[in-house]
């Protein structure tokens, strides 16, 4: 070996070379080899629409299951006519009472059961209005003494009904000494509104009275104060023409304290 040879001889670095790595450069994005471009889909499926039989199909399948499931809907709306008579005449009740209270007033609340003839939904309805009258006072002197204090409620479907056209579970459940306020007797001074539209004025003789202290009192239209209840049964059914019918389901009650004008909601 020459003294000047620095590096060995190349058929030295041929024997121990190192084997061949694979290629580590990012691939080119912009100029790729046609064989590595991924295979095209055929257009002429993807630009197609549906056909006239395809949707005559889908279209089928939705009414079918439409029609499967259009009578548990009605089914479940129908059981709701008394919760939503519930929900609405105790909120009326709620708010008569705190609004006596608070505004040191008397506040007359009036039911009204509408048969289907004279409805706006062309079947029963209750009809719940609050009346004020124009000098605060306690007592009504007339009914042009009143005005409606708030708006007109309507709960379609349901009626005041008596303790006993109630089911048996239900009014067994009317506490001791609670007066059935829809068989109790109509008000002699009927609170007379005219906004019923094409049905006409209506007269609510069915009336509670709040006051300033918080009791709910059965308004008679005599010139006495009504003496407190200790409960007021509100029973409520679901009804056609007024009547309820034989084994009827959807019913509930309404009981409230005379003394302090507490809602409770009462099921069997």
């Amino acid at each position: 070996m020459s003294p000047l040879q620095v590096f060995p001889p190349r058929s030295a670095l041929n024997a121990f070379s190192l084997p061949c790595l694979p290629d580590m450069r990012a691939p080119n994005l912009f100029y790729s080899s046609p064989q590595q471009a991924p295979p095209r889909l055929s257009s002429t499926r993807g630009n197609r629409g549906f056909t006239l039989v395809e949707l005559i199909i889908v279209l089928g399948i939705i009414l079918m299951i439409l029609g499967f499931t259009a009578p548990a809907v009605v089914g479940i709306l129908r059981g709701r006519k008394v919760e939503q008579a519930l929900s609405v005449v105790s909120d009326v009740l709620e708010r008569a009472r705190i609004e006596a209270v608070t505004q040191n007033t008397y506040l007359w609340t009036g039911f009204l059961n509408v048969p289907p003839a004279d409805s706006v939904s062309g079947q029963d309805e209750l009809w719940i209005l609050t009346f004020k009258s124009k000098t605060g006072e306690s007592r009504i002197s007339s009914p042009a003494s009143i005005l409606p204090y708030g708006p007109l409620r309507r709960v379609e479907g349901s009626s005041l009904v008596n303790k006993d056209k109630l089911p048996d579970n239900l009014s067994s459940l009317m506490k001791e000494g609670s007066s059935d306020f829809n068989a109790e007797s109509v008000s002699s001074k009927a609170l007379k509104w005219a906004g019923a539209g094409s049905s006409g004025a209506k007269n609510f003789d069915r009336l509670i009275l709040s006051t300033p202290r918080g009791e709910a009192l059965i308004e008679t239209g005599n010139t006495d104060m009504p003496p407190p209840q200790a409960y007021l049964w509100f029973g409520l059914s679901k009804t056609s023409q007024g009547s309820v019918a034989p084994n009827e389901k959807d019913c509930a009650a309404l009981s409230v304290s005379g003394l302090t004008g507490r809602v409770l909601v009462v099921r069997p």
